[in-house]
């Protein structure tokens, strides 16, 4: 029996807490990078089309060196690569203080967007190689929960303006990150270095290296899936503030609110999840019930069929459903990996997410000039039952391997 899957439970709560803090880090300085953006959209002389458009950029480039950063992951090991992530993710926060133009915002979002790029496969190849596999489930849905609450955070820096001003949340925004990055640096001992195991297994089991290796019908449906929840996702999160705003005639304030209160619903979707996830055979019909759920629970916003004070116990519960589904989700891509190729497989997969990423914020962005914000939910919906039938495909294209690991 390997050393992982007798792993004491202290360790394993020790390097599933910081893991899934470091990850919400992730998820934090992305959305805070796009909310300084909206903050000094006006006097930097952007439309939200540029905001949009910047968003492209950092997702772009995050997704084009994320296949990258999974490679380094298992040349190099997860630990030195993801404190270097954090260092970058809140280095590029910090350098927003000094940016007044789109170009120089470009400029920073590169160096964010790099920082950004490590999170998923350094991640995912600790957790694999650091904790008991009965546990795995539940170790996703705090990886899972972490990134949720870095998003719910991420509109502090809206109260954090109009206290200390705009160079003051950049720079306090940053402290996170760089905290972070040391304290990754020093668990040399808590976090396992996986290449070992990623090496034997690999000769093992003739994992497939290469080209080759992204070319299975379940790798690359799983990276379409990623690509098409994440335009959903990231879109919404970025311009759900003024679209609330503009739809419901709400407060800034208040939409900032009903954004917070969707993300944490998902984050106690996704802790629900993960004992879902250790105790259900049919990760696919979790994930696709959760999506359909979403979907149906966004069409009354969508038609502004609800009242302001309301829509906040709803977006609670659309982001719980939509929560629940994201442990059987990474459930679904680990027993669609191939033995030996953790950090080369979750790296590429999930540069779908900043495919998405990269394709939502502009779309969103324009259709808010336009000034159709009902267009952007509506379009959520339909997403949401796109992937909801994309994630039974998935289960089929990897039947073989999903059913021998369950």
């Amino acid at each position: 029996m390997s050393a992982v899957a007798l792993a004491p439970l202290g360790r394993d709560v020790r390097v599933i807490s910081l893991i899934g803090v470091a990850h919400g880090a992730s998820h934090y300085y992305q959305l805070a990078f796009v909310t300084m953006l909206l903050i000094v959209r006006e006097k930097a002389g952007l439309s939200f089309t540029d905001v949009g458009a910047l968003g492209a950029i950092y997702y772009a480039v995050s997704g084009i060196c994320q296949t990258g950063a999974g490679f380094a992951v298992d040349r190099f090991g997860a630990r030195p690569i993801l404190a270097g992530g954090l260092a970058l993710a809140a280095i590029g926060l910090a350098l927003t203080a000094l940016a007044d133009s789109f170009l120089t915002f470009a400029a920073i979002s590169v160096v964010g967007a790099i920082g950004n790029c490590v999170f998923h496969p350094a991640d995912f190849a600790i957790l694999n190689s650091s904790v008991n596999q009965r546990r795995l489930g539940r170790a996703y849905s705090i990886h899972g929960l972490g990134g949720s609450l870095g998003w719910a955070a991420a509109p502090i820096i809206y109260f954090l303006d109009d206290i200390v001003g705009r160079t003051g949340a950049a720079l306090i925004g940053a402290i996170p990150g760089l905290v972070l990055a040391a304290l990754v640096l020093g668990h040399r001992r808590t976090l396992a270095d996986h290449r070992a195991e990623v090496r034997a297994a690999a000769a093992a089991d003739g994992a497939k290296a290469g080209v080759g290796l992204f070319l299975q019908s379940a790798i690359l449906l799983c990276f379409v899936y990623f690509a098409l929840i994440a335009v959903n996702t990231v879109g919404i999160q970025q311009m759900a503030v003024p679209a609330w705003t503009e739809m419901f005639g709400v407060t800034e304030r208040y939409a900032a609110l009903c954004l917070i209160v969707f993300m944490v619903g998902s984050a106690a979707g996704m802790l629900a999840g993960g004992f879902f996830a250790d105790h259900v055979k049919r990760h696919d019909l979790v994930a696709s019930g959760g999506l359909l759920v979403a979907a149906a629970l966004t069409v009354p916003i969508a038609t502004l069929a609800v009242s302001p004070t309301f829509l906040l116990p709803l977006l609670a519960v659309a982001g719980f459903a939509g929560g629940a589904t994201n442990p059987s989700r990474d459930m679904i891509v680990r027993n669609a990996t191939p033995p030996g190729a953790s950090g080369k497989v979750f790296g590429f997969v999930y540069s779908g997410l900043d495919v998405g990423s990269l394709l939502g914020p502009p779309l969103f962005g324009y259709l808010m000039d336009l000034h159709l914000p009902a267009a952007i939910f509506w379009i959520a919906v339909v997403l949401y039952v796109i992937n909801a039938g994309m994630v039974l495909t998935i289960r089929q294209a990897s039947a073989p391997r999903a059913v021998a690991a369950e």
